[in-house]
């Protein structure tokens, strides 16, 4: 083991960022080399892995209040900064369903649709008042001001940042965090380095704009590398491109054989967050497998659910004779906590053996290009619910995202048949070396590890 040069603080703010840095060994060879210390949110559920770890020190706690205010704070930058990203609109008004459409009002559910039209008829002129105000300069600054006076950082993280006199302050961020907010203010206010590890792939261009900023990045690639320069303000040199410990393990598990988790062949559905009618989707694909069964055998759909969705509704066992629930989504269907994890593990095989994949947009796509697989997108709109169209013309992360081989684009329900046709015959998986290429911009890939990769970034900072 390397001696201990520097004092380093990491703060775990969540089950996800367990899952996806500490499950992963993401700060492995960091803590081989520095004195690494760990904060943990007190809603943290696994804790386990954390606990057991010599620089575990204590958990801190975001009081609801708090957590509220910096809601509002992050809302109202967001629409400030609607001009700077179609996604921050979109976000807006998804969260705002009084902002509906009065055609999506109409076409929705017929049971609840007095509630929505009185919604839309008074509460909709009420909030746009409310957000043109916030267009007014002057009224903007008194109600930013007059807001973020209410707040103050978090008592533990500061203590424990100006007693300890940290190198470098860690933070695996959504760029959406309070304390993300919080330890930027006070490492800026005590001269110490402070480096958040960019989460997601769409963390930094449809959250809001962080208000409070560290002094360096760790991001996928260069894309999220360009919207931290134009939507954040933040310096090209002080952004490092990592990739992402999520995925470290895809590009060694692609070159092995893995066992297909199915005593049959499988094409991978793979769904989305959002309240779009799913079961209706997989019931048209369903139909549509059971019409080519001469020509595709005894090829199965495994549907995945977005591990969220299971909050929204009741997911089944199976959809017509085709598709088939992927057992580890029913094993924890029951289970309505919103926090739950996925196992990273378990992907490499499900993706590996997958005929294709198809699904919605999501970070699923990603890893399944990962594997060489074709991916078909259902970009669709059912005038009824915010939906993959929606998604397609709002989210930057997603441009050009078309020009790659292996994704293809489903715009309506009539092209289903047709777009999945397509995907059976060029199903044969890609040359690793013609994806990573053709996915570079998007996820940065190396001969290094993520562990690797972090500590030389780490030790060029301190």
């Amino acid at each position: 083991m390397g001696e201990c040069n520097n004092k380093i603080l990491i703060v775990i703010s969540g089950n996800l960022f367990v899952r996806n840095y500490i499950l992963t060994d993401a700060f492995y060879k960091l803590e081989e080399k520095h004195d690494c210390h760990y904060l943990v949110n007190k809603n943290t559920t696994m804790v386990n892995e954390i606990i057991d770890k010599k620089g575990f020190k204590e958990f801190y706690e975001i009081a609801k209040k708090t957590q509220k205010i910096h809601q509002q704070i992050f809302n109202t930058l967001m629409w400030r900064s609607r001009g700077k990203s179609s996604a921050f609109r979109f976000r807006i008004n998804y969260m705002t369903r009084s902002l509906m459409s009065l055609k999506r009002i109409l076409n929705g559910p017929k049971s609840r649709i007095h509630l929505r039209l009185a919604r839309w008829l008074v509460i909709k002129p009420y909030i746009l008042m409310k957000r043109m105000l916030l267009d007014v300069d002057k009224i903007y600054q008194w109600y930013f001001t007059r807001i973020t006076s209410k707040i103050q950082p978090n008592s533990i993280l500061r203590s424990y940042i100006e007693s300890n006199k940290y190198d470098l302050v860690i933070f695996p961020s959504s760029a959406y965090d309070v304390e993300g907010i919080d330890i930027a203010w006070i490492c800026e206010e005590n001269n110490t380095n402070s480096l958040f590890l960019i989460d997601n792939w769409d963390n930094l261009c449809t959250k809001t704009i962080m208000w409070k900023k560290p002094n360096y990045l760790g991001v996928w690639g260069e894309q999220s590398r360009q919207f931290a320069v134009d939507l954040h303000g933040f310096r090209k040199k002080n952004i490092t491109l990592l990739g992402t410990p999520r995925f470290n393990h895809y590009f060694k598990d692609r070159e092995l054989n893995i066992n297909n988790y199915f005593d049959h062949k499988y094409i991978l559905f793979v769904g989305t967050g959002l309240y779009i009618d799913e079961e209706e989707l997989l019931l048209t694909i369903d139909n549509i497998v059971e019409k080519h069964k001469k020509k595709w055998g005894n090829i199965k759909v495994i549907y995945r659910p977005h591990p969220w969705r299971q909050t929204k509704c009741q997911v089944k066992s199976s959809y017509g004779v085709n598709i088939f629930t992927d057992p580890q989504i029913l094993a924890i269907n029951k289970d309505k906590r919103r926090n739950f994890q996925p196992d990273l593990e378990y992907y490499s095989g499900l993706l590996k053996n997958a005929e294709y994949v198809m699904g919605g947009l999501t970070t699923m796509l990603i890893e399944g290009l990962i594997f060489g697989k074709q991916f078909l997108a259902f970009i669709h709109d059912d005038d009824k619910n915010v939906n993959m169209a929606d998604v397609w013309k709002s989210f930057d992360h997603f441009k050009n995202l078309d020009l790659v081989d292996a994704i293809t684009l489903s715009n309506s329900k009539l092209d289903i048949e047709q777009k999945m046709i397509e995907c059976w015959n060029k199903k044969e998986t890609l040359p690793y070396s013609v994806v990573d290429q053709q996915i570079s911009w998007y996820l940065f890939n190396d001969e290094h590890d993520y562990q690797d990769r972090l500590l030389s970034c780490v030790d060029k900072l301190i």
